[in-house]
């Protein structure tokens, strides 16, 4: 998956996100917090960072909503394999 790619689903996330009820505000909140930190590294992407760090975040929030949100658990995924892709 190319950066294209990466930023395509990270939009699909943030229109998923965008449809999640105000029961999940906490979930949107978070979800929406890690989306604009993987925009950060993104545009910081060769300079020195934690990326381990985001990629654990990545994981943690794609097993607490593996079953409550398959949607937005399955564009987490491809996020994080595109990052891993790309080396961060």
């Amino acid at each position: 998956m190319s950066r294209a790619e990466l930023q395509a689903s990270l939009e699909r996330l943030r229109a998923e996100l965008a449809t999640l009820g105000t029961e999940a505000e906490d979930t949107r909140l978070r979800l929406t917090e890690l989306v604009d930190e993987v925009e950060r590294e993104l545009e910081q992407l060769g300079e020195t960072g934690d990326h381990a760090s985001m990629l654990d975040k990545l994981q943690h929030q794609v097993e607490a909503f593996e079953v409550e949100h398959p949607r937005i658990t399955n564009i987490l995924n491809d996020i994080m394999v595109t990052l891993a892709n790309l080396g961060i």
